[in-house]
């Protein structure tokens, strides 16, 4: 079983970040973790500066891929026991034996997913961190999907993808994948003790 944990980059300043996460990773069913960490405070940097004009949407674009390879050195920096690696070859190998792995994917990401079949990223604002995540699941023929977050969306503006990228909870890209995602969940990893959602697939009632 593969299980693809996008960690949020709001997360980042928990001072209590890796104790929280070894502790949601212990209690989950077995699987190989694939952690990819979200850019944080450092992917706002870079936003800064394209609101300035200073920086095009597309240079943007890869200076933010280029900086989760950064969140990703400082994830292992806080689980040194998982792994770290950027080559998705190897992460293929991984993914087959238990266990846990930090990927740092912006290698994967300017030469093996522009040609992979389904939903493509476009090199703008409308791609982050979650898509990358969901695009890597269904690259990696996940069994489930993980998005921890810093908090979960209000109950009235429904839990389908396509009404979490209306409020602005995801990326509208993730959105168009969810006919190709795994079973996909919402974990708020700030509360004690996390607090979870599913997320309905298509045609699929949320009161289910």
């Amino acid at each position: 079983m593969i299980r693809v944990v996008k960690v949020g980059g709001s997360l980042l300043d928990l001072p209590d970040l890796a104790d929280r996460l070894s502790t949601w990773l212990a209690g989950q069913s077995p699987a190989h973790n694939v952690l990819l960490a979200g850019g944080g405070p450092l992917v706002e940097q870079v936003r800064a500066w394209n609101r300035q004009c200073s920086v095009d949407e597309t240079a943007a674009h890869w200076m933010c891929v280029d900086l989760l390879t950064v969140t990703a050195h400082l994830l292992h920096a806080w689980l040194p026991d998982i792994p770290l690696v950027e080559d998705d070859r190897l992460l293929c190998q991984r993914v087959g034996d238990p266990g846990a792995t930090i990927f740092g994917p912006a290698p994967w990401m300017r030469h093996a997913e522009p040609g992979l079949p389904g939903t493509w990223l476009p090199t703008s604002w409308e791609t982050t961190s979650d898509s990358i995540a969901g695009r890597l699941a269904v690259a990696l023929r996940a069994d489930d999907f993980v998005l921890l977050k810093s908090d979960l969306p209000k109950r009235r503006a429904g839990r389908e993808l396509s009404a979490l990228a209306a409020v602005g909870y995801i990326d509208p890209i993730l959105a168009l994948m969810a006919p190709e995602l795994p079973a996909t969940r919402l974990v708020n990893l700030r509360s004690t003790p996390p607090r979870q959602a599913r997320v309905p697939r298509p045609g699929e009632s949320a009161s289910r």
